[in-house]
């Protein structure tokens, strides 16, 4: 059976609850078609994310940035919301110069993903982003302290895996996207060459 086959389920009741932080709280309300009946509640994102994996040669540009879940200092990829007015490419790409001051001349959307699409209203976008260049000045973002900029090697992938603070579930996945991203285009070179 597909999405397009099941009868969804009937949404009623639905309520603004309040709003704490960043986060806008709902409940809802849904009748299921075989009548089970449940409240719901979610976070109501006001906009998406991205994050920015971004290619400089043979090395990944990682940040190292506290975290207000874990209360750490947490390894991971620049990363930011979505402005109304911007796509997910421009926005990986401004806050790639607000996070580490590099201007990308190549970015390609790899996966529109939900870290928890049973409470989470928002998406989360990852974007590859190479050919970069250092910008003289870097714009300011908004972030509350600079960030560590930390270069990983490319060849070192499980590496960056087996670090103890590269734990967000959403960069794990952008490096999966980003292996299959390069074998697929190292495959497509290959395939090229024999045809030559």
């Amino acid at each position: 059976m597909t999405n397009e086959d099941k009868k969804f389920p009937q949404v009623s009741n639905l309520q603004y609850l309040g709003k704490l932080g960043i986060f806008n709280v709902e409940s809802l309300h849904l009748r299921f078609s075989n009548g089970v009946e449940r409240d719901y509640y979610r976070l109501a994102s006001r906009r998406d994310a991205v994050t920015v994996v971004a290619l400089d040669g043979d090395e990944l540009l990682c940040i190292r940035e506290f975290a207000g879940g874990t209360l750490q200092y947490e390894l991971g990829f620049v990363r930011g919301g979505v402005e109304q007015s911007e796509t997910p490419i421009e926005a990986g790409l401004r806050e790639l110069e607000e996070e580490v001051g590099y201007k990308a001349h190549k970015a390609i959307h790899l996966s529109t993903t939900s870290s928890n699409p049973g409470y989470n209203t928002g998406f989360h976008h990852i974007i590859l982003v190479s050919d970069l260049e250092k910008l003289e000045t870097k714009p300011q973002g908004d972030e509350p302290e600079p960030l560590e900029l930390i270069r990983w090697p490319l060849n070192n992938l499980a590496g960056l895996v087996g670090q103890k603070y590269f734990r967000d579930t959403t960069h794990t996945l952008a490096l999966f996207l980003l292996q299959a991203h390069l074998a697929q285009n190292q495959l497509a070179r290959a395939l090229e060459y024999k045809r030559s």
